[in-house]
């Protein structure tokens, strides 16, 4: 059992003690008795209101210390009560009667707080002034009711008797009209509460007429009232909270009672005078109160009324203001700010009408997106507001081409769409695809810079391609980005194995993802011979390469998926462990040789454009104790030349580690001789297709040894891969090459076949 329901229970068992004991008690006694369960239920409400106050939440706190205020006056005056009864004060009013009807007004207070919080000024000021009119009509009521009885009476007590139930019924009212008003989900507390200051005031009430009349003001039934009253008030104090509900018709429900206010508050006041024409030798004065208090809630509903309409003719600009508002959002969702093109959304919405007059009319619809090759690099070199000059124009240009064919809009960065209802053949839309990518391509002058752009265009047309927009929109990205790839011209039509090959690739990048998380790669190792004129070729070097074994016991070999992870990025990470894995190798591999072998690792072009690339060495260098100068880092000539300032200064970076640098495949891309002075290389390694028709051919035997010749000029080691004859071997010892690789001498091997290797041709 809780505390609170502790507190209610004892409560509760001192009331029922109390009052059976009174049943057979002498009349001091009975008095004795109820100020024991008159104070006991004071002090419960007063304990419930605290606890209420402090379990509180703190947006509830503001008003529920209004709670515990009014609850503590309501407790000073009991305790007052039975000082004055113990001292036997028999004036009125007394001090007791200044705290008791204190408790209605702090509630009210409370009420009013918890609505501020929630609703707008106008309609808290409504709220107030229904609640004035309604405390009015009781007033009127309570009054016609103790005027005729009260003769002897002074005005100062007449106005104590009524302050008492006026506060509590007027409260209860309230308490009521707050749900309406906060659209409060009905709960316990809030009927308890109103139940409670209910029978408080009407026991006040009959308290008060049984004084008038003349009457015993104990009684037991209204003496228990009392202390019901008490626990009623205390439990829905503790549990009160303001609870909105969501419900639309509750909502609506709540608007509308409220619109009847006013009335109910004035047929409230109305009833007073049949209450006065029904009484018999009514009060001369009953006749002013009520036709005060009919004025009075007359004057208020036309104030409440005032405030509302104010109010809502606020409202209603708002709504107009808000109406124009969507409307320019509307406009805004649909166009693209930056080219006044149809957006995304927009685009869509238009395809779809599109596909849906084409299936009924069994017509076509065309989609082309266009994407401007490398426009990043326009962001990066200049900035965003040049960049949007840029596409700006491009739009302009694109609107001009294509205005006549069907709807342009910009879907996405620098990615642009074409819709086509018209019937076209596809010599027709690969000239106007042409005609897109040709004005596209003329240079665009920005602050006296030319800036050029490729663009490439995917193409899917309905319903040969596709059963609908969503299907037709997929297929046209499918077609671009293997436009983009490796289309040899700009622009590319969908086939249904362009879909094959781009679930392939995901298939390929679940699979990868995987086998990097649960490392389901190894390394194998190929021999690199040092090439010397009359001895036996021997080791000098190894080269690490990567192999992935699937969980089904499958090899794959890397030509199969590195092009794929150099595109989609996941090389860096393949890069990184390949570098832990090979130096770990190499540092095992020293320690069981004895001595210290050299050591290849490819480098993709991705990796190498890696900033980070240079630390990650140094530290797998440092964790593993190996010198730097026996590793070496082969690198493409498409990833050195690509952009060679770029390059050069993420080379500087590595031959500071103290590793060397290779030239890999050379002779195949768009270096030349004259370039590697300039480069900071250890090695060149020319590529096995030179070796191909050596020394059968004496073209390619020339060309063969001139590299080597004017590499040993430059001071570069150099490394002839593909050996696979004894004639290319023969051929290589006359032009003075460095070291050789193939499959004469070496193929890819476990790193144990190697430390065997190197223990067969030791001189021991």
């Amino acid at each position: 059992m809780t505390f609170p329901s502790k507190v209610i229970v004892v409560a509760l068992s001192v009331l029922i003690i109390c009052t059976a004991a009174t049943l057979q008690a002498a009349p001091l006694t009975t008095l004795w008795l109820h100020n024991i369960h008159w104070l006991t239920t004071n002090s419960a409400c007063l304990v419930l209101a605290v606890l209420g106050y402090l379990q509180a939440s703190p947006a509830h706190k503001p008003f529920k210390r209004w709670f515990v205020v009014g609850t503590l006056a309501y407790f000073t005056g009991g305790l007052v009560w039975v000082f004055e009864v113990f001292t036997r004060h028999a004036d009125f009013p007394e001090q007791s009667d200044i705290f008791y009807p204190l408790m209605g007004p702090c509630l009210v207070i409370g009420f009013i707080i918890a609505l501020r919080s929630q609703l707008s000024h106008s309609k808290s000021w409504a709220f107030i002034i229904d609640a004035l009119s309604f405390s009015m009509a009781i007033l009127g009521y309570i009054l016609i009711s103790y005027l005729p009885k009260s003769g002897d009476v002074s005005a100062l007590q007449l106005a104590v008797l009524t302050a008492y139930p006026v506060s509590m019924l007027s409260a209860a009212l309230i308490s009521l009209l707050l749900i309406p008003y906060l659209r409060q989900v009905w709960t316990l507390p809030w009927l308890l509460l109103s139940a409670g200051l209910t029978l408080d005031g009407l026991c006040w009430m009959q308290w008060n007429l049984n004084a008038l009349n003349h009457l015993p003001q104990t009684s037991l039934w209204t003496n228990a009232g009392f202390s019901v009253a008490d626990l009623l008030i205390g439990a829905g104090l503790y549990g009160w909270q303001v609870h909105i509900s969501t419900q639309r018709t509750y909502l609506a429900q709540c608007r509308r009672l409220r619109n009847w206010i006013p009335m109910v508050a004035l047929l409230f006041g109305l009833s007073a005078l049949l209450l006065v024409w029904w009484q018999s030798g009514p009060h001369p004065n009953a006749y002013h109160v009520v036709m005060t208090s009919v004025v009075s809630i007359l004057c208020l509903s036309a104030i409440r009324q005032s405030i509302l309409l104010r109010e809502s003719e606020k409202l209603l600009r708002a709504e107009k203001l808000l109406a124009e508002k969507e409307k320019e959002y509307l406009q805004l969702s649909r166009t693209d700010p930056l080219t006044g093109l149809h957006n995304r959304i927009a685009m869509l919405n238009l395809l779809e009408h599109a596909v849906i007059n084409a299936a009924s009319d069994s017509g076509m619809v065309t989609l082309l997106i266009l994407d401007l090759r490398q426009f990043q690099t326009i962001n990066d070199s200049f900035d965003h507001k040049t960049g949007d000059f840029f596409l700006r124009e491009i739009a302009q240009r694109l609107q001009y081409i294509s205005h006549e064919h069907g709807e342009l809009g910009r879907v996405h960065g620098d990615k642009f769409a074409l819709i086509i209802s018209q019937h076209k053949t596809d010599s027709q839309l690969m000239q106007l695809a042409g005609a897109l990518c040709s004005i596209v391509h003329k240079p665009v002058l920005i602050n006296d810079h030319e800036l050029i752009l490729d663009a490439c265009i995917g193409i899917s047309i309905y319903p040969r391609d596709a059963d609908n927009a969503e299907q037709l929109t997929r297929n046209a990205n499918t077609a671009l980005t293997l436009a983009k790839r490796s289309a040899p011209q700009p622009f590319l039509f969908y086939s249904g194995e362009q879909t094959r090959l781009a679930q392939n690739r995901f298939t390929l990048d679940i699979q990868l993802r995987k086998a990097i998380k649960k490392q389901e790669f190894f390394l194998l190792f190929q021999p690199i011979f040092r090439l010397d004129q009359h001895l036996i070729p021997r080791i000098a070097s190894v080269e690490a390469l990567i192999r992935w074994k699937t969980p089904k016991g499958e090899t794959i070999c890397p030509a199969e998926f590195i092009p794929y992870a150099e595109q989609s990025g996941l090389i860096v990470a393949i890069g990184e462990w390949v570098i832990a894995e090979a130096f770990r190798h190499l540092s095992i591999l020293a320690q069981t040789h004895g001595q210290e072998i050299g050591l290849s690792i490819n480098i993709s072009p991705r990796q190498f454009r890696d900033h980070h690339l240079a630390m990650l060495v140094a530290q797998h260098l440092q964790k593993n104790a190996l010198t730097p100068a026996a590793v070496t880092l082969e690198i493409t000539e498409s990833a050195v030349f690509e952009h060679e300032a770029q390059a050069l200064e993420i080379l500087n970076q590595l031959k500071a580690t103290g590793v060397r640098i290779s030239l890999d495949d050379f002779g195949v891309g768009n270096s030349s001789l004259f370039k590697l002075k300039h480069l900071p290389l250890d090695e060149l390694k020319i590529d096995r297709a030179f070796m191909l028709d050596v020394p059968d051919s004496s073209a390619d035997s020339e060309i063969v040894s001139t590299i080597v010749k004017t590499a040993r000029i430059l001071g570069i080691s150099v490394v002839v891969e593909g050996i696979e004859t004894q004639a290319q071997l023969d051929f290589l010892r006359g032009t003075g090459c460095d070291c050789i690789q193939g499959f004469l001498l070496g193929r890819p091997m476990p790193i144990e076949d190697i430390q065997a290797l190197l223990k067969a041709s030791s001189p021991a």
